[in-house]
């Protein structure tokens, strides 16, 4: 079972390969506005997240998720 730090530690390892220096990744960092990602980097970000952590990510969570926290957090929950 995966938990906060580790989930954030793989999210940020995934993030700096998406966004390749342009921005700092932080918690507060909002992945559209912030980050720069586009609905098929999200997409991508995500399917690796789940092989990553092994788990199954239900697309339901994704409206929900506006920063690299809430992201996190939503993981968090469904790796519970």
């Amino acid at each position: 079972m995966a938990n906060y730090d580790t989930i954030y530690q793989e999210l940020h390892t995934l993030l700096e390969s998406h966004v390749k220096g342009r921005q700092t990744i932080a918690p507060d960092s909002r992945l559209v506005d912030d980050l720069g990602l586009d609905s098929m980097q999200t997409m991508e970000m995500v399917m690796d997240m789940e092989d990553r952590l092994d788990m199954s990510i239900p697309l339901n969570v994704l409206p929900e998720v506006q920063t690299v926290d809430d992201l996190v957090q939503a993981l968090t929950r469904v790796a519970a």
